[in-house]
């Protein structure tokens, strides 16, 4: 009796991965929150991620969170390309979310003002949010559906009629193309 020898075929398993995963794996994910912010009554706070004019990448935005450390809740109102007021500070809570590239640093830049007084100038209102006292709001996955061109930014706009103390987090990708 001659018995043939099955072959195996050699099967590649197949996955699906989300793109920020995809990225990561890359080293071109980032994660940042602004230092606490107070505000309210007189007061307003802002956070933005900048994208700067000579970058030779887009930012693609997937993730943000609105945190409320406060027994009073506050709006947030997400502009792009708004001109905040006060003073630009950088948060340096900033980093690579693959341990692999702790010292690959993003290009795009997270800039905050804790609280000041004044309004933005120009930007489109895109979106609003109200968070809940001593909540956080996050935004689902955008998944890299807002592109910050060079030169461009989006930023929160905090406001509350009580003082509250509050945090803004992103997390974004880089590159010239989105896969």
């Amino acid at each position: 009796m001659n018995k043939k020898k099955k072959k195996k075929k050699n099967i590649k398993p197949v996955a699906n991965i989300i793109n920020s995963a995809f990225q990561s794996t890359k080293g071109r994910n980032f994660a940042g929150l602004t230092d606490l912010l107070t505000f309210g009554g007189e007061t307003v706070a802002w956070g933005r991620l900048v994208n700067p004019p000579n970058s030779k990448v887009c930012l693609f935005f997937d993730f943000f969170t609105l945190t409320n450390f406060s027994s009073s809740p506050y709006t947030a109102d997400l502009f792009v390309d708004a001109i905040p007021p006060g003073e630009i500070l950088v948060s340096s809570n900033v980093g690579n979310l693959n341990t692999n590239f702790a010292n690959k640093f993003p290009v795009g830049q997270l800039q905050f003002n804790p609280g000041v007084d004044g309004e933005l100038i120009g930007g489109v209102n895109t979106a609003l949010r109200r968070v809940p006292a001593n909540e956080t709001v996050t935004s689902g996955q955008i998944s890299g559906k807002i592109i910050i061109a060079p030169g461009n930014s989006i930023l929160f706009f905090l406001t509350s009629n009580e003082v509250v103390n509050a945090r803004i987090g992103f997390e974004w990708w880089e590159g010239k193309n989105i896969f």
